[in-house]
């Protein structure tokens, strides 16, 4: 059988793609725009130089709207295949790779009618004081959201969940830095500020806006 190679294209990842067990965030920091695309070739290309492990399924390169920072997202059948590829980092010098943090999407809110495709990725990051505060931080979120309401530009958020029980990752995809700006001009997020800032157990960390550079799928 001949090895699997991967395909690669500008289509954003399927987050809730079936089959998907373990999610690598793997964030990158380049302090300078000029340099995102060339790290950002490196970390694709690590993927497209020699046969596909076992377990891959995806592998997606974004890079920061600051210029400061990439993010590697990838999707892997379960913790196993992952653990078993090992930690990979392409020779980048001057370009500080934060340790990889494994999650699994939790919970998702689609806000797409399929017309329009994501243009970018926005991310918040909360540190959280185990499992049960992951998940009840979640769920408040969702349950604060109104149910007949669709924000314009907003195409879908998914939750992750750090196996470790230390985190929470919001991803969401908008059509463009514009429209989540707007939204949040609007009073769109207002429904969840408390709980961002107020939840015992849950601390805010950082967020970005991220485009994509590529995406490689098996």
């Amino acid at each position: 059988m001949p090895a699997a190679t991967p395909t690669r294209s500008l289509a954003f990842p399927t987050v809730t793609r079936p089959g998907v067990g373990t999610i690598e965030i793997n964030p990158h920091f380049t302090g300078a725009a000029a340099r995102q695309a060339e790290v950002g070739e490196a970390l694709l290309g690590q993927w497209e130089r020699e046969p596909l492990p076992e377990g891959f399924v995806s592998w997606s390169v974004f890079a920061s709207t600051d210029g400061e920072a990439l993010l590697a997202y990838g999707q892997w059948v379960n913790d196993e295949s992952r653990r078993r590829c090992g930690v990979r980092r392409p020779e980048t010098e001057g370009v500080w790779a934060a340790e990889p943090v494994y999650y699994r999407v939790y919970r998702s809110l689609d806000g797409s009618d399929g017309s329009e495709e994501p243009g970018c990725l926005i991310t918040a990051t909360f540190d959280t004081d185990g499992p049960e505060r992951q998940r009840y931080f979640v769920d408040a979120l969702i349950a604060a959201q109104p149910s007949d309401a669709r924000t314009p530009g907003a195409l879908g958020a998914h939750f992750h969940l750090s196996t470790d029980g230390t985190r929470v990752l919001l991803y969401s995809l908008w059509t463009s830095q514009r429209a989540h700006a707007e939204a949040a001009e609007a009073g769109a997020h207002d429904s969840g500020h408390g709980i961002f800032t107020e939840t015992p157990g849950v601390r805010p960390t950082y967020g970005r806006c991220y485009s994509l550079l590529g995406s490689l799928v098996r």
